[in-house]
């Protein structure tokens, strides 16, 4: 049996060679238009620039927590290295810290 399933990935990157909080910024755009190309319209992104830290936000309809964050996963995988993630020659932001937690509903 499915259930909505909140979720939340916090990911810490970094940048080499360093790059701004507007490349940032534009970097993480572009990992919300990727998820958007393959379906995942229902994220939320919370960021903070100068810690270059992100929190991606849905809701999965799954039949347990693991299946959900491994699809959730996957399709995250999927925009990071869509948007550019370790693409050669540009600033790149990877992942140093990632965690991925169940959300209670209010």
């Amino acid at each position: 049996m499915k259930t909505e399933i909140r979720l939340a990935a916090e990911m810490t990157f970094f940048a080499d060679p360093d790059g701004t909080d507007g490349q940032f910024e534009a970097f993480l755009d572009e990992v919300m238009e990727q998820l958007n190309a393959i379906g995942r319209e229902d994220v939320d992104l919370a960021a903070r620039l100068p810690d270059r830290y992100a929190e991606f936000e849905t809701t999965v309809e799954a039949a347990d927590f693991n299946i959900a964050g491994a699809g959730f996963m996957m399709d995250l995988r999927t925009a990071l290295h869509a948007a550019g993630c370790n693409t050669a020659d540009w600033p790149r932001f990877a992942p140093s810290h990632q965690h991925v937690r169940e959300l209670q509903t209010a």
